[in-house]
C-alpha cells in the first residue's frame, strides 16, 4: 500500500520556495567567477564604515572602563584594535583617509604611552583627548550628529566582569 503526502503551500510561501531555487543552483562567484567578478563581489562585501564605528565604540567603552579598573593589558588590546579599525576605514573608504589618519596621528601615539604608563592620572586626559579627536573626526565627516559621551556603564565584558 503507497502512501502520499500533500504538501499545501500559500502564496507567500510558495514565492519563498520559488524564489530560493536560483540560488540554490547559482554557480559560486568565488570559485568560477573572473578576477573582475571575484573583486566586485568582494567590494560590495566590504563593511559601511558605520560597521566599524559601532566596533570602535564597543572598544572605547571597553578602553575606558578597563583602564579605571587597572586592567592596562586589556586597554592595550583595546586601543591596538581601535588603531587597526581606523586603518580599515583609511583603507576601504579613500574618501575618508584623510581625517582618519589625522585621527590618527593626534591620538595613538600618546594613547599607548599613556596607557604603558599604568597610571589612571594620566590616562583621563589621554582618554579626554581621544574623545574630543573623535568628535572632531564626526565633524569633518558630516557626522556631528554622532556624539560620544564619557561611557556610563560598560557592557558586559568576561576580562572586566572577573
Amino acid at each position: 500500500m503507497k502512501h502520499s503526502i500533500e504538501i499545501r503551500l500559500g502564496p507567500a510561501a510558495l514565492l519563498i520556495a520559488l524564489a530560493a531555487l536560483p540560488c540554490a543552483q547559482a554557480a559560486d562567484w568565488r570559485k568560477t567567477g573572473s578576477d573582475a567578478e571575484k573583486i566586485a563581489n568582494l567590494v560590495e562585501l566590504v563593511p559601511n564604515t558605520a560597521i566599524w564605528m559601532r566596533q570602535m565604540g564597543h572598544r572605547y567603552g571597553d578602553l575606558y572602563f578597563a583602564a579605571k579598573r587597572g586592567k592596562w593589558e586589556f586597554a592595550a588590546y583595546q586601543a591596538e584594535e581601535m588603531e587597526k579599525l581606523v586603518g580599515y576605514v583609511a583603507t576601504a573608504r579613500p574618501g575618508r583617509a584623510a581625517t582618519a589618519w589625522e585621527f590618527h596621528n593626534a591620538v595613538f601615539p600618546s594613547l599607548h604611552q599613556v596607557i604603558a604608563q599604568r597610571d589612571w592620572s594620566t590616562f583621563e586626559p589621554a582618554f579626554a583627548l581621544l574623545s574630543s579627536e573623535c568628535m572632531s573626526c564626526h565633524i569633518k565627516n558630516d557626522h556631528a550628529f554622532v556624539v560620544l559621551p564619557l561611557p556610563p556603564r560598560r557592557h558586559h565584558s568576561p576580562v572586566l566582569d572577573e
